[in-house]
């Protein structure tokens, strides 16, 4: 896959630099020790990963954890990598640290420079209820303009009851600038280093081939073979699985079929199944393309395994705007309420808010759509047990619910791969 090529570009432009040894601009980037703290969750509970910036003289690349677990406390350091990275006038080092045997559930606190220690609460294991997550979509920088993302960013960090961020794509709304990536990730670094915050890649990624994008995050599992494209994860009683909605996916099908699969026969341990990713499979925005072409290709691939495999809830963006469904497969709405529903329910996110605004447009309202409206918002997902799932859309300005859903439904017990949906 051609997403590869850039790998070469930054050793190229690094040997560049050491050759010629002065440029016309001045390298932009990191200009001291860590920055842009951000945790992932790892391939288990007891793993998770550090990724941070610096200057490219900064080659400490370790953390130290320490807190009490079984009424022991314990202090142990981890060393990690490192790589340089050189783009488009940007110069920093970029480093990972894989933090293992972590006990789960418990708060613990992190440094990675010896100086300055944040804490965060270590994963829940696997199968465990309650948990709270929060997800945002089309979220950028703080900006001046109508619609931009600050209030978000605010509520977001101002809020304690969730324990992992999902970010569905669309992620700073670089241009292509790295720097504008640096902006953002140190907004959200109150946010992000205190608890995993979990990526998938959008459409404002593409520049430079994804390598921004590819480089800047550390997500589990499949992640690390395909730039961070595709991946799934457990979370207490929740799996979750991205993919790529700007690459074929012909060359995404055999994972996400293979993991949905794996997921679907293990109900008994993590009973819900959640699939996030940027562009949707529902929307009645009035934009021809993505709600009237790209949805129904995306419908027409992934349905077939949503319906079998029992996905229970979908969220994208891409819209900038918030719109959930009833329960719907094949653009017929299955039924008109959330308990025990026979068919994946949807919901679009998009309303964190960016420089290009929210998108208050929409074409007549389908059968299907519940509520659509544009305010600044993210959603908050209450796990509360294997059968109950409480949705709430929180308006980012004045932290208030704007809308909120509940579905209920047995543990599917059916054989993977057979479905009771239709």
């Amino acid at each position: 896959m051609a997403r590869f090529a850039p790998m070469a570009t930054w050793r190229l432009g690094w040997f560049l630099v050491l050759l010629f040894g002065c440029r016309s601009d001045p390298l932009r980037g990191p200009n001291h020790g860590p920055e842009q703290l951000h945790l992932a969750l790892g391939e288990k509970p007891s793993v998770v990963t550090v990724t941070f910036m610096s200057a490219v003289s900064y080659n400490r690349s370790s953390c130290s954890i320490n807190g009490t677990s079984n009424g022991t406390t314990f202090v142990r350091t981890y060393e990690g990598t490192s790589k340089v990275y050189n783009n488009e006038g940007w110069l920093g080092r970029i480093h990972s640290v894989r933090m293992d045997e972590v006990p789960v559930n418990v708060r613990l606190s992190y440094s990675c420079d010896g100086t300055s220690w944040h804490e965060f609460q270590s994963p829940p294991a696997v199968g465990t209820f309650p948990i709270t997550i929060a997800a945002v979509a089309d979220l950028g920088e703080n900006c001046d303009k109508a619609g931009c993302g600050n209030a978000t960013i605010a509520s977001l960090a101002a809020d304690s009851t969730y324990s992992m961020l999902l970010h569905a794509g669309d992620i700073a709304y670089t241009g292509g600038d790295e720097n504008i990536w640096d902006h953002f990730m140190k907004e959200i670094e109150p946010i992000a280093r205190e608890r995993p915050y979990m990526v998938c890649v959008g459409n404002h990624e593409h520049f430079n081939n994804f390598t921004g994008y590819e480089v800047r995050f550390t997500m589990p599992g499949a992640a690390a073979s395909n730039g961070n494209l595709w991946y799934s994860f457990d979370y207490g009683g929740v799996h979750f699985m991205t993919f790529s909605t700007e690459h074929h996916l012909n060359i995404q099908l055999p994972f996400i079929k293979a993991d949905l699969e794996i997921a679907s026969a293990n109900r008994e341990t993590v009973p819900w199944i959640v699939v996030f990713a940027h562009k949707p499979l529902y929307c009645s925005t009035n934009d021809y393309y993505d709600c009237e072409i790209h949805s129904l290709y995306l419908r027409k691939e992934l349905e077939p395994l949503f319906q079998a495999y029992q996905v229970d809830l979908f969220l994208g963006g891409h819209l900038h705007n918030y719109e959930r469904t009833w329960p719907v497969v094949q653009n017929v709405t299955v039924a008109k309420s959330y308990s025990n529903p026979k068919a994946t329910v949807h919901a679009v996110i998009g309303n964190a808010g960016d420089s290009e605004g929210l998108t208050n447009r929409w074409e007549e309202c389908p059968d299907w759509s519940v509520i659509r409206q544009a305010s600044l918002g993210y959603a908050r997902l209450h796990f509360e047990s294997s059968t109950k799932l409480n949705f709430d859309l929180i308006d980012s300005v004045n932290r208030s619910v704007i809308d909120t859903f509940t579905i209920e439904r047995p543990v599917p017990r059916t054989e993977a791969g057979v479905s009771v949906y239709v």
